[in-house]
């Protein structure tokens, strides 16, 4: 207990530290995903139209080729006008046609310079489309890029904020975290005459709740605080609350003695939505994640040797906003 004292002060800076950097964290990656969203949206826009304007290029091409086969059909009339047939009563005849012919010449010519000139015109627009496609895809890879290395950043922080923390409990409290047949919690400097002495309990969660498994020495009340423990899913409450029964039961006499609990299927289901706090001493701190406690304890299931250090408890599945992106990209 004394030592717990002596670094509260301490204590309470790291936690301020830690939740600051992680507000920090948390409010660039959402606006480099705004960024990256609105980027992503005029990709989508710009692809939309450059896909109008090629479809628009396919109709106009068909329709220029038209225009050529007619063209030849009244350059083949005009050629057989020409030629004449030495016939006087077919000569006024001739000269019509040959007028006629001339001008739907001069007409599908103009027809055609005017098909040719559209044709340009949309092919440039297609190049200028495809050089905003490119830009927007440069723009959203360094955002994505951006993104990518702030979580590593922060990940990075939380995990060096964390392990000042089991630093901060393992020196002024004794306390260390084992895995195995769940997770065990092992306290020493309880006892300020015998300050050795280890007090632990193990807890285990299964099907979303928590079964006392062990406790040295059993504490009659242990049962009553697990089924608090479902019902809040405070686990770190619940460490501490334990830590002052041994403290309690030190000053009373009581040594560590192996002992199991006789009923550990009678905890609650949980009711409430996952919470997590930390608590030292007579202080506590609500963690911004709801979902920590039974993930952390899920992650000790494993057996690791004694003084092992919980490094999952930040970790979770995401998926990269580069692979996210990727594949609204691929949809278009």
């Amino acid at each position: 207990g004394g030592g717990g004292g002596g670094g509260g002060g301490g204590a309470i800076e790291l936690r301020r530290r830690m939740a600051a950097q992680c507000l920090a964290f948390e409010r660039q990656i959402a606006d480099g995903r705004e960024r990256t969203k609105a980027a992503a949206s005029a990709f989508s826009a710009a692809l939309l139209s450059a896909r109008s304007l090629s479809n628009h290029t396919i109709s106009q091409r068909e329709k220029f080729n038209q225009l050529k086969d007619q063209l030849r059909k009244l350059e083949a009339d005009f050629a057989q006008a020409l030629s004449g047939h030495g016939r006087s009563e077919t000569l006024q005849t001739s000269s019509a046609v040959q007028v006629s012919n001339k001008t739907k010449y001069d007409l599908t010519g103009q027809s055609i310079t005017n098909a040719i000139a559209t044709n340009d015109q949309l092919r440039s627009l297609v190049t200028d489309k495809r050089a905003r496609r490119d830009e927007y895809a440069n723009v959203i890879s360094s955002q994505l890029e951006a993104i990518e290395a702030l979580e590593a950043k922060t990940d990075a922080a939380r995990k060096k904020n964390l392990d000042e923390a089991f630093m901060w409990y393992k020196k002024f409290l004794g306390f260390q975290v084992v895995g195995g047949e769940g997770v065990k919690f092992v306290f020493s400097k309880i006892d300020i005459q015998n300050p050795d002495h280890e007090y632990s309990f193990c807890i285990k969660l299964n099907k979303d709740r928590y079964n006392l498994l062990q406790c040295t020495p059993f504490l009659k009340d242990s049962e009553e605080l697990v089924k608090d423990l479902n019902c809040s899913n405070d686990l770190f409450k619940f460490v501490r609350i334990m830590r002052e029964r041994f403290q309690a039961a030190a000053i009373n006499g009581l040594l560590p003695a192996s002992s199991l609990c006789p009923n550990t299927s009678s905890s609650i289901t949980d009711s409430s939505p996952p919470a997590l706090s930390i608590d030292t001493g007579r202080e506590s701190t609500t963690t911004t994640s709801q979902s920590h406690s039974r993930s952390w304890a899920k992650n000790q299931d494993n057996p690791t040797k004694r003084g092992a250090r919980p490094s999952n408890l930040l970790s979770s599945t995401r998926r990269s906003p580069r692979v996210a992106a990727t594949d609204a990209t691929n949809r278009y």
